[in-house]
């Protein structure tokens, strides 16, 4: 009789995150657009009140800085990590060729033994991309027992239309990176889900704006539902669900489809930090103090082109 092998698994041992110091607030983001200011009452109405704007700053500096906090404030030796991934959704949020952005972040801080490597194109989701690509490496390497995920995107100042989701979102310009261990004792990744809606391809309309999605509420709360499974628990041991900063009313809607109480959503990031992109739900539960051992947290992002992910964490 062949003993079973349990899977490697990973716990969230640190996250740090950097945002530029700048806030611009709804008011001020229609009038720099040219929009009426009935544009940013909307924006208020649904819980969006500022975003951090990089002014003009790399992305690569703001992951660099990320990094380098994460290792200072987990006393991480750059010398022990074993995987790097940089993540990002917009196309321009990386050095242009022939220079190497996950090679330029490695050297920057002291990485020098690291696997680096990038993933995109799940967009908003692509940091969980990432770490799904690393717990299918810690599977068949056995070596790999430290990795690092940053994520990092910049919006252009010229490009201040791109920053709103309808009425629902304003994205925010910053980084975020995380520290995972093999094999921890607290905060350990028991479920990850992804699901791309293949009928978004191509993410916005003529306008470069989103598209609405019809089946939103469905997939979310289907991604949402699978991660939990996967974890083998049920909603009614989720004790904190962490979501990307989009559409605040909209959640509670989700909430009662997940049959998981109002108040375990954690709101507090919506309104003074805006949409860091896929930072979101690492940046809350960076956040989220009240975590204690025994609970399960819920994360969540979605992304353009029907691209979303859900996590399930163990504390």
């Amino acid at each position: 009789m062949t003993a079973s092998v349990r899977p490697p698994s990973l716990s969230l041992s640190g996250i740090a995150f950097c945002l530029p110091e700048k806030t611009v607030d709804a008011h001020r983001w229609a009038a720099r657009c040219g929009l009426p200011d009935a544009r940013a009452r909307a924006l208020l109405d649904n819980g969006v009140a500022q975003f951090h704007d990089a002014a003009g700053a790399s992305p690569v500096a703001l992951a660099v800085h990320a990094v380098s906090s994460l290792l200072h404030e987990t006393d991480t030796a750059p010398e022990t990590v074993d995987a790097l991934v940089y993540t990002h959704t917009i196309q321009t949020s990386v050095l242009a060729p022939p220079a190497n952005t996950a090679q330029e972040i490695q050297l920057c801080t002291g990485l020098s033994r690291a696997l680096a490597f990038s993933i995109m194109q799940q967009h908003c989701v692509s940091p969980m991309a990432a770490i799904r690509a690393l717990l299918a490496l810690a599977v068949r390497h056995s070596s790999l027992r430290r990795a690092i995920v940053v994520c990092a995107d910049v919006i252009g100042s010229e490009c201040d239309r791109l920053r709103a989701i309808q009425d629902l979102a304003l994205h925010s310009d910053g980084a975020c990176a995380l520290l995972l261990e093999r094999d921890g004792e607290r905060d350990v990744i028991a479920g990850l889900y992804l699901y791309t809606d293949g009928r978004s391809f191509r993410g916005t309309d003529d306008d470069l704006q989103p598209v609405p999605d019809d089946r939103y509420y469905w997939s979310a709360f289907s991604t949402m539902r699978a991660a939990i499974r996967q974890a083998g628990i049920t909603s009614r041991d989720i004790t904190h669900v962490l979501p990307h900063h989009v559409n605040l009313p909209g959640w509670a809607r989700l909430m009662t489809m997940l049959s998981v109480r109002q108040e375990r959503l954690f709101t507090a990031n919506f309104g003074r930090i805006g949409h860091v992109f896929g930072a979101d739900p690492f940046i809350d539960f960076r956040t989220c103090r009240d975590r204690k051992p025994g609970g399960w947290s819920l994360l969540f992002s979605c992304g353009l082109a029907g691209c979303f992910g859900a996590m399930v964490i163990r504390h």
